[in-house]
C-alpha cells in the first residue's frame, strides 16, 4: 500500500475547500448589525479561491473550475461519511455517560421541607 504525495495533497485541499464554505455559510447565517464580519468574509473568499486555483490548476490542469469546486465537494462530503460512524460512538458514549452522572443536590430543594 502506497501513498502518493498528489493523493495526499489533493484530499487536504479538498478538506480545506469544504471547510472554508462551512465557514462561509456560517458567516452568512450568523450575521447581525454588531459583528464585522467584511473582514472575516473577505478572508474567507480569497482563501477559498486560492485553494480552489491551487487544485484545479497544479493538480488537475485539464479541469475547469467548477468542476474542481464540485469534485473537492464530493470527495470532502464523503470523507465525512467515512468518519461518522467514529462521531456517532463518540456522541453515545457521551450520552451514557451523562445518563450515568448523579445530579448534584439542590440546597434550595431541602428548603422546601
Amino acid at each position: 500500500m502506497k501513498i502518493e504525495i498528489n493523493d495526499t495533497l489533493s484530499s487536504v485541499l479538498d478538506g480545506c475547500i469544504f471547510i472554508s464554505l462551512l465557514f462561509l455559510i456560517h458567516l452568512i447565517c450568523s450575521y447581525h448589525p454588531y459583528h464585522r464580519i467584511l473582514p472575516l468574509l473577505m478572508g474567507n473568499i480569497l482563501f477559498l479561491l486560492l485553494v480552489v486555483s491551487i487544485n484545479s490548476f497544479t493538480l488537475n490542469p485539464e479541469s475547469s473550475l467548477f468542476y474542481s469546486l464540485r469534485e473537492s465537494m464530493s470527495n470532502s462530503i464523503i470523507s465525512i461519511l467515512y468518519f461518522s460512524p467514529f462521531f456517532y460512538i463518540f456522541i453515545t458514549f457521551i450520552i451514557i455517560k451523562l445518563f450515568f452522572r448523579k445530579r448534584p443536590e439542590d440546597p434550595l430543594l431541602k428548603l422546601l421541607d
